[in-house]
């Protein structure tokens, strides 16, 4: 008789140690689905030292190249902040040309025309250069080159 109540008190203990067993199974894979319905947002890379702040001359781009080759152009507005530009058409992605005179950037494959800060104004293309975030800090400028 006393076997009996052991071995009952024995699969009622196992009963419940496979339940809190399999509770916590199905509250890590609960953890880890919603790990994939909210992944973990990205950071921003770094902003980049390019130049000093004086190697940019009003109404003259500065031309220099991103973390992958593409040309950028850093230019000086009129109210003295800077503006890094990809000189990439966004519309069939021919390279852009700047012409200081007119303060335009011009696309040679479809006449496409941009204002100076890259802004389409005539043409097919309809979005605007790529403006990559820029910063000035004590006299050398970094910019982010990053596509979000």
């Amino acid at each position: 008789m006393a076997s009996r109540v052991e071995d009952r008190e024995r699969r009622g203990f196992f009963s419940q140690l496979w339940t809190i067993a399999l509770s916590l199974m199905g509250c890590l894979a609960a953890v880890v689905a919603i790990g994939f319905l909210y992944p973990v947002a990205r950071r921003k890379p770094p902003a980049l030292f390019v130049c000093l702040e004086s190697e940019i001359k009003d109404g003259e781009p500065l031309a220099i190249k991103d973390t992958i080759g593409r040309n950028v152009l850093l230019i000086r507005k009129d109210s003295g902040e800077l503006l890094a530009l990809g000189t990439i058409c966004p519309h069939l992605g021919c390279t852009v040309y700047y012409r200081p005179k007119k303060k335009i950037f011009e696309c040679p494959c479809h006449q496409g025309i941009f204002d100076s800060e890259g802004n389409p104004i005539s043409g097919p293309p309809e979005n605007p250069l790529y403006r990559y975030p820029t910063e000035v800090r004590e006299g050398k400028v970094f910019v982010q080159f990053t596509r979000l």
